[in-house]
C-alpha cells in the first residue's frame, strides 16, 4: 500500500519536473536569442538549439520515470533491471543537483532535490513483488518437500 502512494506522488513529481525542466531550458534558450550572448565565442543559435534540444531530453527522461513509476505502481510489481536503473541514474541526477542547488541557490532548492530525491530511493527500497516471479517462488507451497526422484529410480534404502 505505501509503495503505490509513493508511487504516485514520485510520478506526479516526475511529471512536474519534467515540465519545469523542459520550461526552464526552453526559457533559457530564448534569453540567448533575444540578447544574441556568446560563451567564450560560440554562436548563440548553436547555444539556444542545444538548450531546446537539452530541454527535450530532459523532459523524456523524467516522463520515462514517471511513467515507468505508474506502470510498476499499477503492476505492484519491482522494476526490472533496465527500470531501476533508470531510477538509480535520477537518484544520481538529484543528489548531485542538490549539492549543486546548496551550493548556487539555497537551501529551499536543496530541500526540494533531496525530497525528491527521498521520494525515488523511499521507491526503490519498499519491497514489491518480483518481476519474474513463477509458481512456488512467491508462495511457500513447496515449502519443506525434499524434491521427487528421478523418474525410473528406485528411493534408497538404509539398512
Amino acid at each position: 500500500m505505501v509503495r503505490r502512494a509513493v508511487a504516485v506522488v514520485l510520478a506526479s513529481v516526475m511529471f512536474a519536473e519534467a515540465a519545469g525542466v523542459a520550461w526552464l531550458n526552453w526559457f533559457l534558450a530564448m534569453m540567448v536569442e533575444g540578447q544574441r550572448m556568446s560563451l567564450d565565442g560560440l554562436d548563440p543559435d548553436v547555444v539556444a538549439r542545444s538548450s531546446r534540444i537539452g530541454a527535450v531530453l530532459f523532459a523524456l527522461f523524467f516522463v520515462a520515470c514517471g511513467v515507468l513509476v505508474l506502470v510498476s505502481a499499477v503492476r505492484g510489481r519491482a522494476p526490472g533491471r533496465f527500470g531501476t536503473g533508470l531510477l538509480v541514474t535520477v537518484a544520481v541526477v538529484h543528489g548531485l543537483l542538490g549539492a549543486a542547488a546548496l551550493a548556487l541557490v539555497g537551501v529551499e532548492a536543496f530541500a526540494v532535490l533531496a525530497a525528491v530525491l527521498v521520494l525515488v530511493l523511499l521507491f526503490l527500497s519498499t519491497p514489491g513483488r518480483p518481476r519474474d516471479e513463477g509458481p512456488g517462488s512467491g508462495d511457500d507451497t513447496g515449502a519443506g518437500v525434499p524434491p521427487a526422484p528421478p523418474a525410473g529410480t528406485a528411493p534408497a534404502t538404509t539398512g
